[in-house]
């Protein structure tokens, strides 16, 4: 779990968010339940703790450190996280952030980070999520905006920040590219995972949003497989069009995604 000393997260909630992310890209059923057992607390403590409205003791935090296995300067940065922010005395706390500059001085960034940056989709949604005209530019805001946890929020800042995806200036996060795309590059597990998320995504509007707030339609069709290439050619044309037009109108208030699916039709016999 080398990872983390490297990354630097900015509170312990990032890391524990962060090792659940990494445990359910291994395994997609890993539940927030799961993660509270094998740390040793109780689900409702968690979330309450991820959400912000919950902190951790010494001990407690110790504990959960040799659950995920931290050792030597891991384990130390976790501990002074949680002191940062939770000790008792303001001299504890003072002592304990003097240490994390201390540690963060000595940190390397790593480049095999956005190796897992497309397999969230938090990570895209936060970056046009800020680009919004009058978005309060803080963790809580996000959080509400997008329905996740407070903790999910850092997490996905310190990522897209660690990476060089994102900047502050003036109190304000601010893409540090607004027209970077992926690379072809990009292991191809990563991308499976970002689109099976978005299916996901997909799949739960289908369920909970009203009509009138999304659009999923089907159509079925006989093709030349030769012309195969052909097609991706315009969906990518349409999509680049579409996604351009509607981000230059003025008035965005929410983030949207537009995922087209192009597959034969088939059933699962081999």
């Amino acid at each position: 779990m080398g990872y983390i000393w490297s990354i630097m997260k900015s509170t312990y909630r990032s890391i524990l968010i962060e090792e659940l992310r990494k445990r359910q890209r291994k395994n997609p059923s890993y539940s927030l339940r799961a993660f509270a057992r094998d740390i040793g607390v109780s689900v409702s403590r968690l979330s309450e703790v991820l959400n912000s409205k919950a902190g951790l003791s010494d001990s407690r935090a110790a504990l959960i450190a040799e659950k995920l296995q931290l050792k030597g300067k891991e384990r130390a940065y976790f501990i002074d996280l949680v002191q940062a922010e939770h000790a008792r005395s303001k001299i504890a706390k003072k002592s304990a952030a003097e240490r994390l500059k201390s540690h963060r001085m000595g940190s390397q960034k790593i480049a095999d980070e956005d190796f897992h940056l497309i397999a969230d989709w938090q990570n895209l949604a936060v970056l046009e999520l800020i680009d919004l005209p009058e978005m309060n530019h803080n963790h809580v805001e996000i959080a509400n905006r997008l329905k996740i946890s407070v903790g999910e929020a850092e997490a996905t800042i310190d990522r897209l920040m660690q990476v060089g995806l994102l900047k502050e200036e003036n109190g304000k996060w601010k893409p540090s590219d607004p027209d970077s795309t992926t690379s072809s590059d990009v292991p191809s597990t990563a991308i499976q995972n970002f689109h099976r998320q978005m299916l996901g995504r997909a799949q739960r509007s289908l369920q909970v949003d009203p009509v009138e707030t999304r659009d999923l339609s089907s159509v079925v069709f006989g093709v030349d497989a030769d012309q195969l290439a052909y097609a991706k050619e315009r969906i990518r044309e349409f999509r680049r069009m579409l996604s351009q037009e509607l981000a230059a109108m003025p008035g965005k208030n929410k983030v949207y995604s537009m995922s087209i699916q192009l597959f034969e039709l088939k059933g699962d016999e081999a």
